[in-house]
């Protein structure tokens, strides 16, 4: 949900609270295992603003099962969620009993990261050490919510590069950056790579947030159509040459109306990375 200032309420979990994940070989159907070795192939996060301050509360309940519906369809094995409500995270908490769920907070609107709990458990041999972070970042047009922005964001880049060099490093969320604004905190760090451009940009994938094709904001302006690429993706490698975590694909959810209410799940679309590991 855009346009309005959340900057009392905004939360990160960051390093400092989320649970540093172990990636082990496992049967998840999610996943290309290697019938041989039983090992994992792949690996796909899933971030999505599923837009619980929308105005309609009673479209909620509805818009949050199609989150999950799309969630149980793509089966990623992290997904980073924001703008969640306590109404929308008990659904989740129930009819996703397959994730473990991590939150800063239950109170008002908060982040979530969601785990596939076959897939993340006790560190074995050949496990990946992973740091999953999402946030969600000021929004608003006025010079003190850029600044804001381009504050949070660069902590964000700051706690990914200062994670352990052997890990993983995995952030994504509702950024609502602008490219001008990301210029001015000095670009994306060299560490880092942006998910969407290391796998080739595609157009169809540009814009998550996009009132040329989402209609669950209504707009009166006719001739100006806004659209943004808002959510992003980032991926910190891990600097030991056995571990390949390759990114591979980038791509758009919840591109699809709910029959019922003929409205989309969030004026956002979700994003989802795929890696060969």
């Amino acid at each position: 949900m855009q346009g309005k200032s959340k900057a009392s309420q905004k939360q990160t979990i960051s390093t400092s609270d989320v649970k540093r994940m172990k990636i082990e070989p496992s049967t998840t159907t999610s996943a290309i295992v290697d019938n041989k070795t039983n090992a994992k192939k792949s690996f796909k996060v899933l971030s999505w603003n599923i837009d619980g301050l929308v105005e309609q509360e009673n479209t909620i309940d509805i818009r949050t099962r199609g989150v999950i519906d799309v969630i149980k369809r793509e089966e990623p094995d992290a997904v980073f969620l924001q703008e969640v409500i306590p109404i929308a995270f008990d659904l989740i908490r129930n009819l996703l009993p397959e994730y473990d769920s991590y939150t800063g907070n239950t109170e008002g609107y908060f982040v979530v990261i969601l785990t596939r709990r076959e897939l993340f458990k006790a560190m074995y041999k050949n496990s990946i050490e992973t740091d999953l972070m999402t946030s969600h970042h000021e929004s608003g047009t006025e010079e003190i919510a850029s600044k804001e922005r381009m504050k949070q964001l660069k902590l964000c880049f700051k706690h990914m590069t200062d994670a352990p060099s052997h890990r993983i490093a995995l952030f994504g969320g509702d950024l609502n950056i602008r490219e001008k604004e990301l210029q001015k905190v000095g670009d994306v760090p060299s560490s880092i790579v942006d998910l969407w451009i290391a796998t080739g940009k595609r157009k169809e994938c540009t814009y998550t947030w996009d009132i040329n094709r989402n209609t669950n904001v209504y707009y009166p302006s006719t001739e100006y159509r806004p659209r943004a690429r808002f959510d992003r993706l980032y991926y910190r490698p891990s600097t030991q040459t056995t571990i390949q975590f390759q990114p591979v694909y980038f791509e758009l959810e919840g591109l699809e109306k709910l029959p019922s209410i003929k409205r989309y799940c969030s004026d956002h679309w979700a994003i989802q990375a795929y890696f060969d590991i």
